[in-house]
């Protein structure tokens, strides 16, 4: 693909308002890339895939690349590449989180996050200010880009992509931890109005087996799902299914960054079956 363009909100704005498809680029500020190739009624987010830290910030940052990368969620933008709609935010969490509220996004480094120190000194001034910019203009797209899509449809589904870490204690095998291969947060979606979709998405999904072991589907067994189901379900509660979705990092050596490429590929392939069907789901 030839480099992607830079686009500012406003021309986001304003190409959609016209329904010039195919719209792919890069936000202004490059808190995200977008590709818009045709109206869906599904959506592709992957949050946590960016790895990118601005100068600045990283001359201000104490913890490890190393580290970054291993609490970061990378290949989970892999998972959508196929969708026609599709948010793949471009800078690491550690920067700022875009599944935390604004004012909680900038990790504290007093208090440290999974008992890793981020900052040398509190993170304040331009330099804040600027990152959290970089916040509302993610928050924007995904606005714009949920309008449109709801104009079109009515209802939408979200595939919110994650990934979680399973061997910050111990080594062991991704079959012997009790937590589970692929977790659902559905705390803040309307799961009685969203049951149709909801229950028949984690059954597929638990249709698949790595290496003769059986990938258990758990909901809110490890995390709730955070602040892009929480925002997009207050505001569109009857409209709006966020599926926030957790894999296991079985795909992938968490220390050293190896991808396990047929685990990552077998996954993928379970994902983009299930979704096929779970998309021809009336809700």
């Amino acid at each position: 693909m030839s480099e992607l363009p830079i686009i500012s909100m406003d021309g986001i704005a304003d190409r959609l308002g016209r329904d010039e498809l195919p719209l792919s680029g890069i936000t202004e500020l490059g808190s995200a890339e977008f590709h818009i190739l045709e109206p869906a009624h599904y959506v592709g987010v992957a949050l946590h895939a960016g790895h990118r830290v601005r100068r600045d910030v990283l001359e201000q940052m104490v913890v490890a690349e190393a580290d970054r990368f291993r609490e970061e969620d990378p290949y989970t933008d892999h998972f959508i590449k196929d969708f026609p709609v599709r948010i793949i935010a471009l800078d690491s969490r550690f920067e700022y989180d875009l599944n935390r509220e604004e004012e909680r996004s900038i990790y504290s480094s007093a208090r440290g996050i999974w008992g890793l120190d981020v900052w040398r000194l509190k993170v304040e001034g331009r330099m804040r200010e600027d990152t959290l910019k970089k916040h509302r203009e993610f928050y924007s797209l995904v606005d714009l880009i949920v309008e449109y899509l709801l104009e079109h449809f009515g209802k939408l589904l979200v595939y919110d992509m994650h990934s979680y870490c399973y061997q910050r204690e111990k080594k062991q095998q991704w079959f012997e931890d009790p937590g589970p291969e692929i977790n659902l947060g559905t705390v803040a979606v309307n799961r009685e109005l969203f049951a149709p979709v909801i229950e028949p998405l984690i059954g597929l999904l638990g249709e698949n087996e790595i290496d003769g072991h059986p990938v258990r589907v758990g909901e809110n067994e490890i995390f709730p799902g955070g602040y892009l189901s929480r925002r997009l379900s207050r505001a569109y509660f009857d409209s709006v299914l966020v599926l926030a979705l957790e894999y296991k990092k079985l795909f992938m050596d968490e220390w050293t960054g190896e991808v396990y490429k047929d685990k990552l590929r077998k996954l993928i392939d379970n994902f983009k079956e299930t979704v096929e069907i779970v998309n021809s789901l009336p809700f």
